[in-house]
């Protein structure tokens, strides 16, 4: 039996409007659809695991304010596991308002978070490492991570590294620090582009002087497809877009997951690279996640 992955980071209400086209400034215009959801990088991580049929659990903080009881009810939808998490009850849960535009897909996000703090390592040390084969942490609060990557790190070396131990580096250069205690290390083209490399060869490259030798990294760069190098050797997978590109949010929060499910199941590198990138492709052709489920290898 599978043991649980564990994606830990952050966690937010979401209220996206889809439109025929961008908005101008100082302008009224009407969406032609709108929906409310869970988002937020790990969070979003955990339900694209679960759809494709991992277990897995979520742990960050969470407002048992404004908007606490649809997200309960939608980490409940995705059999995802919050109990982990830190609960505040005076705090605001943080906001996105997000507006997509049909024509092309693309998203714009607008993020609030007025005062709901950041998950703490001494909330994170209380958990039970045997639970989980896999712990994915989203690359924030650097200096609280930095602590629980590493208390995951000795848990491994007392006991046989039976934990794969995951980061993203989306956009904090300073969180280019955690990436050496990681065993895989996902890299954004953000984050590339905080550091002025210019590609994907360039960000591995250039990634080889921060990591372990051990460690994999995947550099991903959106519908140029992605790039991993490891133990394994090197390996680019291009993007696989759908006819329609419809909704490109959380297409890398996909991609992650969708890696992280393969490798997870025992695939390799190159097969899981190539996998993530179909799964993140066949993600942009819909709206949301729940099409997932119907992913087919």
């Amino acid at each position: 039996m599978f043991q649980k992955i564990l994606c830990v980071g952050m966690n937010c209400f979401d209220i996206i409007q889809i439109c025929k086209n961008y908005p101008l400034e100082d302008s009224e215009q009407r969406s032609t659809e709108y929906r409310m959801q869970r988002g937020g990088n790990a969070s979003n991580n955990s339900t694209v695991l679960s759809l494709l049929g991992s277990i897995c659990e979520f742990m960050g903080t969470i407002s048992k304010n404004t908007f606490w009881e649809f997200i309960q009810k939608d980490f409940e939808k995705y059999s995802i596991d919050i109990s982990g998490c830190k609960i505040y009850y005076e705090s605001q849960f943080p906001v996105s308002t997000i507006i997509i535009n049909d024509q092309n897909g693309s998203r714009t996000i607008v993020h609030s978070n007025k005062d709901l703090p950041e998950l703490d390592y001494e909330h994170f040390k209380k958990i039970n490492l045997k639970n989980y084969s896999w712990i994915h942490f989203e690359g924030r609060n650097v200096s609280q991570v930095l602590k629980m990557m590493k208390s995951v790190n000795d848990y491994n070396n007392a006991c046989g590294h039976p934990i794969t131990i995951s980061v993203e580096l989306e956009k904090r250069k300073e969180a280019l620090s955690l990436a050496e205690l990681a065993d895989i290390v996902f890299v954004g083209k953000e984050f590339s582009n905080t550091y002025n490399w210019d590609g994907m060869e360039t960000t591995l490259r250039e990634m080889r002087k921060h990591v372990k030798s051990s460690s994999t990294t995947i550099s991903i760069w959106g519908d140029q497809g992605a790039m991993a190098t490891g133990p394994e050797g090197t390996f680019s997978s291009p993007a696989y877009p759908p006819a329609k590109v419809i909704d490109t949010l959380g297409a890398g929060d996909t991609f992650i997951a969708g890696f992280i499910h393969c490798m997870s199941r025992g695939k390799d590198l190159k097969e899981s690279l190539h996998l993530a990138c179909k799964i993140a492709g066949f993600k942009v052709g819909t709206y949301g996640y729940d099409e997932l489920k119907n992913f087919k290898e």
